[in-house]
């Protein structure tokens, strides 16, 4: 089962994930300074924020990562494959909301002058839902032709 499709969604699903690490989701710039943002850091530093604001996004985000790693290898238990699946949609969608809500306080810490540009990473957990929702499918369409085979019995 694991070179079955869901597990290419699975794969590409938790590839896009680590790659939130090392690409800025968005520019935040003063028109002195200019800020990159990724889902662990900030580059430079911002003296006004906490280095710790940015731990629950990383935290999210490596779960999400290794979750999706993990339920390619649990083909052997489909319910709890979709339960992790239907977790990671949730998860995806936090990690996207908690970008939006750090943008927007970065923004407010610099001050009126402040704009925020989104880069190409921003939309990666909006491409992950959609890659997690295709692997749920598939996991579910796996399912229900197990639970055919077995009502023939």
């Amino acid at each position: 089962m694991i070179q079955r499709i869901q597990s290419v969604y699975l794969f590409v699903a938790s590839a896009l994930t680590f790659s939130l690490f090392g690409l800025p989701f968005a520019g935040i710039g003063n028109g002195l300074l200019t800020f990159n943002v990724t889902a662990c850091h900030l580059s430079p530093a911002v003296p006004e924020m906490q280095p710790t604001t940015m731990l629950p996004l990383g935290f999210a985000t490596a779960c999400v990562a290794v979750l999706c790693l993990i339920n390619i290898f649990l083909f052997g238990n489909r319910t709890r494959q979709m339960k992790i699946a239907r977790l990671n949609i949730v998860l995806q969608i936090v990690i996207l909301l908690g970008m939006t809500a750090y943008c927007i306080e970065l923004q407010r810490a610099m001050g009126m002058g402040a704009s925020v540009s989104p880069r190409f990473a921003f939309a990666i957990p909006v491409v992950n839902v959609i890659l997690l929702i295709l692997a749920h499918k598939g996991i579910k369409a796996d399912d229900d032709l197990v639970k055919s085979a077995d009502r023939l019995r």
